[in-house]
């Protein structure tokens, strides 16, 4: 099941990490739109150019989606632990 923000912050859940992916596509999807293109289209272009993209550029955003899964592990872990000692 799908969560909002909202969502994960009403039910206590941490955010999920994101993709090396979705990290650049947040940070870049306004260089990819122009008025009248659908969400669709804004991703084909963003994906077009992530695949041309050199692996050297993917690597810092691996990086920074390694730190993300590493945060929300962490986050997991305190949220289980709330959980335990609430029970």
């Amino acid at each position: 099941m799908s969560h909002s923000t909202s969502e994960y912050n009403e039910l206590d859940e941490p955010k999920p990490a994101q993709t090396s992916f979705f990290l650049w596509m947040n940070e870049n999807r306004e260089k990819f739109y122009e008025p009248g293109m659908t969400q669709a289209d804004v991703a084909k272009a963003a994906g077009a150019e992530w695949r041309r993209m050199p692996e050297s550029e993917k690597a810092k955003w691996g990086q920074k989606s390694a730190e993300d899964k590493e945060r929300f592990a962490q986050e997991l872990s305190e949220q289980r632990e709330r959980q335990h000692e609430a029970e």
